[in-house]
């Protein structure tokens, strides 16, 4: 494997970053859209879709069953009149290989056109896409959840999802649970009630597993033999009709994780005394605002101004929060997060969006159920229920009723023990802004949507009830059940996604 150091130096910052990047793997499709000719000899051809990491060039061929011999291949820019945000090179004329290499710290996608005329000056046109720092646009899921056993109940996905049960680890279909958990009850790795089924997914969609071998009892049971065969085999029995016509695509490996306190410590060259560091996405991106450390935790103060990459070490409280953000806000925290009420955009840029990674975990709208006494929902299972449910949705979700032996992690074997030191984060929290309640007791209730967000942690819950428009990445999510529709926001095809991160790190699909 070829490794290069990279330098960075931050404006302003005084500070001088190394990287150390991979040689990456080309990926290409073809696209339904076609550029136009050059001209009354042309051929249109579909464009080129190639992928690489921050600071890092790629060799790739393109593969043009009608490309001419090529006597001359020219290149322009198409990114909106900017100048490219790289350089493209040609490295063999004859079978169309070429080398793309993009400005340092650079993310997102750069158009490039390319020309190719041959002796008799007849001229075809295609274009390349280099997408920088956006590990999954081919995929586009709305979910992306190794635990489907309770997010599937009832769950309305417009988009794809991307799940492995587990696969690879030794709870998967609910392996290595307790004897009372089996793998249709109890474990999110396993179809909870034997009830795939009743997940809505549109006919166009797919839901993307690994080529995963089902256990010798399970596929005795199922009469299936492989995980992509038992949920066809549960589409087809659907209780809505678009679902029967949705397609399993079995790939040769699927990963879904979250990065490690490790993970984003290296890959923003945090030092141990550092708490915050922030990379614009170009000279002319906003400068960061909006944030403050109160010692234990970091929360929004005003309408956050950040457009680029932020890495913080601890909890992060976003409340009501307002951000400015032409081209997005990446949030790698070294910590839980815990969002309460709605999250608004104060531009209307195309490309603004939020994305929050966690190293721990993201709580939307999770906290205490009672206020003054009383319970906020008289309705809901916590008044109806109170001894199995309790007295807050956060201890309900990380220490209790929903931290059963089976639904383990990859950070910790024993869910309660790591559920509490989330609890414990939001102590800190509650020790100096007071109680954190959940969205029943809130003023802006649980009918709460959120637009252009990408989550991703090793364990996402929410108690609101709106639609979610981005995706969600995580071991284990728990949701509010039937509520939430999930579609994948169309917005992360053409802006970068984590680009600090490998994508072994949180999503890896591999054909």
């Amino acid at each position: 494997m070829k490794m290069r150091l990279l330098g960075f130096i931050v404006t302003g910052a005084a500070l001088v970053l190394t990287f150390q990047n991979c040689a990456p793997q080309a990926h290409f499709s073809s696209l339904a859209s076609e550029t136009p000719n050059a001209g009354a000899g042309a051929k249109a051809i579909p464009d080129i879709i190639v992928e690489t990491k921050m600071n890092t060039a790629i060799d790739f061929v393109a593969d043009i069953t009608s490309a001419p011999v090529a006597d001359k291949i020219t290149f322009i820019a198409v990114n909106n009149g900017a100048a490219l945000n790289g350089k493209i090179e040609i490295l063999d004329l004859a079978t169309y290989k070429f080398k793309y290499s993009p400005n340092y710290g650079f993310r997102g996608t750069d158009n490039i056109l390319a020309t190719v005329t041959d002796k008799e000056g007849v001229a075809i046109q295609f274009n390349i896409k280099a997408s920088v720092g956006n590990a999954f646009q081919q995929f586009k899921p709305a979910l992306a959840i190794r635990g489907m056993g309770c997010i599937q109940c009832h769950a309305q996905v417009a988009s794809n999802i991307v799940t492995d049960f587990g696969f690879s680890s030794s709870y998967f279909m609910a392996q290595g649970s307790p004897s009372n958990i089996t793998w249709t009850s109890g474990s999110v790795y396993g179809d909870h009630g034997n009830n795939f089924y009743t997940v809505a997914i549109p006919a166009d969609k797919s839901i993307i597993v690994p080529q995963a071998p089902l256990p010798t009892a399970i596929a005795t049971q199922s009469g299936t033999s492989t995980l992509a065969a038992y949920l066809k085999s549960q589409l087809a029995k659907s209780i809505y009709a678009t679902s029967k016509g949705a397609q399993v695509q079995e790939k040769k490996s699927v990963y879904i994780g979250a990065p490690t306190d490790a993970n984003i410590s290296t890959a923003f060259q945090l030092t141990s005394t550092e708490r915050m560091k922030y990379f614009k996405d170009s000279d002319a991106a906003v400068a960061l605002s909006g944030l403050k450390d109160e010692g234990t935790f970091f929360q929004n103060s005003g309408t956050l101004n950040c457009e680029g990459d932020l890495a913080v070490r601890g909890p992060l409280l976003l409340e009501n929060l307002t951000i400015n953000s032409k081209t997005g806000c990446r949030l790698y925290v070294m910590g839980s997060v815990f969002i309460y009420g709605a999250i608004t955009y104060s531009n209307n840029d195309t490309t603004r969006n939020l994305q929050i990674t966690s190293s721990k975990s993201i709580s939307l709208g999770l906290g205490t159920v009672k206020k003054n006494g009383n319970y906020c929902n008289t309705t809901d299972n916590y008044a109806l229920n109170p001894t199995g449910y309790g007295t807050s949705s956060l201890v309900n979700r990380y220490s209790s009723f929903w931290t059963v032996p089976g639904n383990f992690i990859r950070a910790s074997s024993n869910p309660k023990a790591f559920g509490d030191t989330i609890l414990a984060e939001a102590a800190l929290i509650e020790a100096k802004k007071g109680v954190l309640y959940d969205a029943g007791c809130r003023t802006e209730g649980r009918s709460v949507s959120f637009e252009r967000i990408l989550l991703n942690a090793p364990l996402i819950h929410s108690r609101y009830e709106g639609n979610v428009s981005g995706t969600v990445i995580a071991e284990v999510s728990i949701m509010s059940l039937n509520k939430f529709k999930f579609t994948y926001d169309e917005v992360f095809n053409t802006v970068p996604v984590f680009p600090f991160l490998d994508r072994s790190v949180y999503l890896d699909i591999v054909e």
